[in-house]
């Protein structure tokens, strides 16, 4: 009995080893896995924003503008401000109260995306100052503008264009008396005379002069504002500005040259400015300078017959307003001596004729002599 267990034995040594070899084998065989595949349903690439458009870049207060938008492949879609979550696409319309940039994020795992549009509200600034009846210039008026980190020194300028080029006033820097609250008092009837004029539109900026550490600093101008003097009463005060002397307004027949101007001068100006043009708005110029003295004469000649508008203000030490327009015509071309008539020549027969008849009336005379001798 004992000699059967251990041949049992001996047979039972390879048949585990058998068993083990094929369930190893079994193991390393085993159909592999595509790890290329993907395990779940996660995108492989981010969002893409198909569009993003405003249906008006520019529009007025209270006018009222439409979003447009078209995503692909995002989970969420979202609008930012005054919006929030959207779907993938679709329309809304909103009522912007100042300009706005409103940006679109499309997100999913992969990743995000963003687009932005901009819709800029135009001012609708309507300001009207009052009018003094008595010099037909502007009331007291005070600007006001927003503090802009704690600086102490500040500059407006008011000019009666959109790009400053004719700077009526200009504040240089000016300490406000409150710097959480700045604000300057343009007086009645102008900082600098001749102020500003009753039916007129000027437009007015404010920038940083100076931080509230005394440190120099040039701030970008603030956005541009208008504002009107309202039509005023007419008045019989003269006219605060530079008065033209000569040529009169309206005179005819002025020389062309020399053509000499004068004009009454400014208070405290130290240099003028002349325009000469054509055209009574003055941008078919044919002389411009600017001198130190209250006359101006043109080096060229004129044309005959021709009307000419002319104008001057003074530019120093402030820009003052234009002064009126005033308008001459040239003389006419003077007309040329007439040319006198230069008599024909006498022609050959004549001569022939008269030498005949000269020839005859001595023989006749020596004939008459003969007979009264005989």
């Amino acid at each position: 009995m004992n000699k059967y267990k251990w041949c049992w034995s001996l047979l039972a040594v390879p048949l585990v080893m058998l068993i083990s070899s094929t369930v190893g084998c079994a193991n390393i065989y085993e159909t592999p896995t595509d790890e290329s595949a993907p395990t779940s349903a996660s995108p492989s690439y981010g969002p893409v924003i198909n569009s993003f458009t405003v249906s008006s870049e520019t529009v007025s207060p209270g006018q009222s503008i439409s979003l447009s938008w078209n995503v692909s492949n995002a989970a969420t879609v979202t609008i930012h401000p005054a919006v929030g979550s959207v779907g993938s696409s679709g329309t809304k319309w909103l009522l912007p109260a100042t300009t706005t940039v409103y940006t679109l994020t499309a997100t999913n795992e992969a990743g995000s995306s963003t687009s932005s549009v901009t819709v800029t509200v135009t001012s609708d600034d309507k300001t009207l100052i009052g009018c003094d009846p008595v010099t037909g210039r502007n009331q007291g008026i005070s600007f006001t503008w927003e503090q802009l980190c704690l600086s102490s020194e500040y500059q407006v300028q008011i000019a009666k264009d959109p790009g400053f080029t004719q700077v009526v006033f200009d504040s240089g820097a000016v300490a406000p008396a409150s710097s959480t609250s700045p604000a300057l008092l343009y007086p009645a009837g102008g900082a600098i005379l001749p102020g500003l004029e009753a039916g007129h539109t000027y437009y007015w900026r404010a920038r940083v002069r100076r931080a509230a550490t005394g440190q120099p600093s040039l701030s970008p101008w603030s956005e541009t504002k208008t504002f009107t003097i309202k039509a005023g009463l007419p008045t019989s005060t003269q006219y605060f500005g530079t008065q033209l002397v000569s040529p009169n307004n309206g005179c005819t027949d002025c020389p062309v040259k020399p053509a000499s101007f004068s004009w009454t001068p400014f208070k405290e100006a130290t240099k003028y400015k002349f325009v000469l043009a054509k055209d009574a708005a003055l941008t078919d110029i044919v002389a411009q300078a600017e001198v130190t003295t209250t006359a101006y004469e043109y080096g060229g000649t004129l044309d005959y017959s021709t009307s000419y508008y002319w104008q001057v203000m003074s530019v120093e030490p402030a820009p003052s307003e234009w002064s009126a327009t005033f308008s001459f015509i040239t003389e006419a071309e003077p007309s040329l001596p007439p040319i006198p008539e230069v008599p024909p020549a006498t022609p050959l027969w004549a001569w022939v004729v008269i030498g005949i008849g000269a020839v005859l009336v001595i023989i006749t005379i020596i004939l008459i002599f003969m007979v009264r001798r005989k």
